[in-house]
């Protein structure tokens, strides 16, 4: 998965999919055009699905960066420095990825710690001081829906993976 300029570097990723053997038999060029190519399956349209998946975690991963540094500039805190200083959080966030994963995999959403009851109070306290400084509510907004519907249909003491049963619905 990589944008234009990125082809051909050794850390550009490449999805392919097909015939493993077609596969191992053109690797060698196929490495040229990004040295982490990744052959996902058998289907040769699941690459595209990858791409439209990585597409939609950094989305998602971005606007929630962007409504943090519109929050954090507007107290007058420099985002760079934010950043260095949540490092550590950023890194533990991104190394629950695997368990999410495996949680939505299973389809086992139960967890000893960390239960979807407990996030609310922490998504009203953004939407409240979003609200007090004028910053769009728009994104947390909707994440403080998904969270009390999944509350009000009974799933209070599940992990925040629940929510992909929300997704799936549509």
């Amino acid at each position: 998965m990589t944008i234009a300029p990125g082809i051909g570097h050794p850390d550009a990723v490449v999805f392919f999919g097909g015939s493993e053997t077609a596969y191992a038999r053109s690797r060698p060029a196929l490495e040229l055009l990004g040295g982490r190519t990744v052959l996902v399956g058998a289907d040769a349209g699941a690459p595209v699905l990858y791409g439209m998946a990585v597409h939609d975690t950094m989305w998602g991963l971005l606007n929630g960066f962007l409504h943090a540094a519109a929050l954090l500039s507007d107290e007058g805190i420099e985002v760079t420095r934010f950043l260095e200083q949540a490092d550590a959080s950023f890194s533990a966030l991104l190394s629950f990825l695997p368990s999410l994963a495996g949680d939505v995999d299973r389809g086992e959403y139960a967890t000893p710690f960390g239960a979807l009851r407990h996030h609310l109070p922490s998504i009203d306290d953004l939407l409240r001081e979003s609200r007090a400084r004028g910053i769009d509510t728009g994104l947390p907004g909707y994440t403080e829906a998904l969270v009390s519907r999944a509350l009000a249909d009974g799933h209070a003491d599940d992990n925040y993976s629940r929510l992909v049963e929300h997704f799936r619905k549509g």
